[in-house]
């Protein structure tokens, strides 16, 4: 009788990196492996960690804090797709709507006690904007602040904002195509010669 070899648990070819005579991974693993990298690496900075969801109407918000001057960043403060504040309305209802469903989540703005400013309109000196204060949740206040003050505000995260241009992967998907092309065709022109 022979000896009794242990049971397999996986195809031998699965371990084939570990012999010595291993043939190096094929081109298209290697694409693979890339194009799965490519593909992943976007998927996890979609949010930021401190993302918050409020649902206003039936549409669900991913809102962010941004500290920084509104004379310095007006582009960011228009509707969307253009900017990144929905609220921009000039009336300040859909501001106080979306305050009171942040409510504290956003943590501390510039104003103790309260929350970051959802700016609705604005002047040559002045911003207009809603803050909620983190302790009571039906109160806010409605105040100027001035267009070159460091603030902290309420924006939409950057992954809701359309974005203009050639999406991600698609230049990385060419270059794969390309280089796959390439190694097909100087392995056809190989073996006619």
């Amino acid at each position: 009788m022979g000896a009794i070899s242990p049971p397999r648990l996986c195809h031998p070819s699965l371990f084939s990196f570990a012999s010595p005579m291993a043939k190096p991974a094929p081109l298209t693993t290697l694409s693979g492996l890339l194009l799965t990298g490519g593909l992943a690496v976007p998927l996890f900075s979609v949010l930021p960690a401190s993302a918050v969801t409020v649902t206003i109407g039936s549409a669900d918000y991913d809102v962010i804090v941004f500290e920084g001057t509104y004379a310095s960043n007006e582009s960011l403060f228009q509707l969307p797709p253009a900017g990144q504040v929905p609220w921009w309305d000039g009336t300040g209802d859909l501001a106080v709507e979306f305050a009171q469903g942040i409510f504290d989540q956003l943590g501390q703005g510039s104003d103790p006690g309260y929350g970051p400013v959802f700016a609705y309109a604005s002047s040559r000196s002045d911003v207009q904007g809603i803050i909620q204060s983190l302790t009571d949740p039906s109160s806010q206040l409605d105040q100027p602040f001035s267009v070159n003050s460091v603030i902290r505000y309420a924006i939409l995260a950057p992954s809701q904002v359309p974005v203009s241009g050639t999406p991600g992967p698609l230049p990385v998907f060419g270059a794969l195509g390309a280089f796959s092309f390439s190694r097909r065709l100087r392995r056809l022109v190989r073996n006619r010669v």
